[in-house]
């Protein structure tokens, strides 16, 4: 096992304890599970232009997941999200996180908490290069949206959007063959087939 050496990170156990945001396509992650218009967009650190038809990623509640894999093993002790925002819908999740995708820990558990919007997650620093975040419950629909994924946390940005409490501790197709139109837009419909499809509402923007 190994680990690269970054300027602005530490070592621990062996492995990289990574201060700055390491789920980027610039650092090699890759979201291998969940459906989207675009591939990685989870990734591509766009919070602002997103609306009901794009800029997200999804899964079918009760199938599937959405899995980010980093590209290594990091120490990690924190992750956040942005869950769709653009109507007062919740939902509910946890977050797994994993190096071999075999063996899973459970870093977080809001199966049984109405969630919106940025969500920050803080849990005892571990070894991880899979990091899988399940939805449970979407108050509007049979499906769970997520616009922005981070890791480790990025305190930088804390005092300008706001975050929920920390818990315990081509259409892109990967993991298992999911049909993005038979799944739905925050909206109800099919998620469109083509990135050009008119949006019912225009791009959410965030201060």
């Amino acid at each position: 096992m190994f680990s690269f050496s970054y300027p602005d990170a530490e070592s621990c156990v062996g492995l990289t304890v990574p201060m700055e945001n390491v789920a980027t396509i610039a650092d090699c992650a890759s979201v291998i599970e969940g459906v989207s218009r675009s591939r990685n967009a989870l990734l591509n650190g766009d919070t602002k232009n997103y609306d009901w038809d794009s800029g997200y990623t999804c899964h079918q509640l009760g199938s599937g997941a959405i899995v980010v894999q980093l590209a290594q093993p990091y120490m990690i002790g924190s992750i956040r999200l942005l869950l769709w925002d653009c109507d007062d819908r919740s939902y509910s999740y946890y977050v797994e996180v994993s190096t071999n995708q075999q063996q899973w820990t459970m870093v977080a558990d809001r199966t049984k908490v109405s969630c919106k919007s940025w969500q920050s997650v803080t849990f005892e620093r571990q070894p991880a290069s899979f990091i899988r975040i399940v939805g449970t419950h979407n108050t509007a629909n049979e499906v769970f949206h997520c616009v922005h994924f981070e890791c480790p946390e990025q305190q930088s940005s804390q005092k300008e959007e706001s975050s929920e409490e920390s818990g315990p501790g081509e259409p892109s197709l990967a993991g298992p063959q999911l049909d993005p139109h038979a799944l739905q837009a925050p909206g109800g419909s099919s998620l469109p087939s083509s990135p050009g499809s008119a949006s019912r509402s225009p791009n959410r923007q965030h201060q």
